[in-house]
């Protein structure tokens, strides 16, 4: 009999994400590693955390397996030199760097809501946004995934991601699914057609499911699963990386 619950075994197991990955440990209720080398920086989006795992990478080969845990489609990275000045280096920025890049993240975009202001100083991003849906933020982001997908086949190094939400729900672009939220924190998160042709690129047998605050989204109230609007609570994490293990085996069984 197949056991759901069987862990995945890895020597040298490289993790990167944002605030989901970040100082967490549910990744163990998946992986059962000797080495654990945790790249996640809270607010990052997919520029980063597809560029960290493959600069690490680069100048560590060691690594033999990867896990990845992807964010809001409509974060925008921009890396800058690792000695910029002063007023770039936003809280997460600290941490938020390879070995040739130090990137400032903007994690929001503007509401579609006359009654919400998110300011956003810099001219460039703001113009980044001027666009209906946000479509090339959102492709950008679907880009930098494939690309570390892509980067990780050549290399043979075994990988799987996960989602914090799925990227295919539309409610993801709009407010009312999680919750209102009265400050910045939670902006919309963004979502693509299903037939995106980057989405469609990505290989769903290297996909762990299902996607996290869809997840928690069904799950009874009494459970309580959900921290805030677009994080789980520690136990929340976990039970999802148990339903994420048990729907692996399932599908590596049949």
């Amino acid at each position: 009999m197949q056991d759901l619950n069987k862990k995945i075994k890895t020597k040298n197991l490289l993790l990167s994400g944002d605030s989901w990955l970040e100082e967490h440990s549910w990744y163990q209720e998946i992986f059962d590693s000797e080495q654990v080398t945790n790249l996640a920086v809270s607010g990052s989006g997919n520029k980063y955390i597809a560029e960290s795992v493959m600069s690490h990478i680069v100048e560590n080969p060691d690594v033999d397996h990867v896990f990845v845990n992807w964010t809001g489609l409509n974060r925008i990275d921009i890396p800058l030199p690792l000695g910029i000045k002063p007023e770039y280096k936003d809280a997460g920025a600290i941490h938020r760097t390879t070995s040739a890049s130090r990137y400032w993240t903007n994690h929001t975009a503007p509401f579609r809501d006359r009654n919400t202001n998110i300011s956003i100083e810099e001219r460039l991003i703001r113009l980044m946004y001027q666009e209906k849906g946000y479509t090339s933020v959102k492709n950008q982001a679907l880009i930098h995934m494939i690309n570390l997908q892509d980067f990780l086949k050549v290399r043979q190094v075994p990988y799987l991601f996960c989602f914090m939400y799925d990227y295919g729900n539309s409610d993801f672009d709009h407010n009312h699914l999680t919750g209102e939220a009265k400050t910045e924190a939670f902006s919309n998160l963004g979502s693509v057609d299903r037939d995106n042709p980057f989405l469609r690129q990505l290989d769903r047998s290297c996909v762990l499911g299902p996607a996290g605050i869809d997840w928690a989204l069904r799950q009874p109230m009494e459970f309580q699963v959900m921290k805030d609007a677009i994080h789980l609570t520690e136990e929340g994490y976990r039970a999802w990386a148990r339903a994420m293990l048990n729907q692996y085996n399932i599908t590596k069984s049949s």
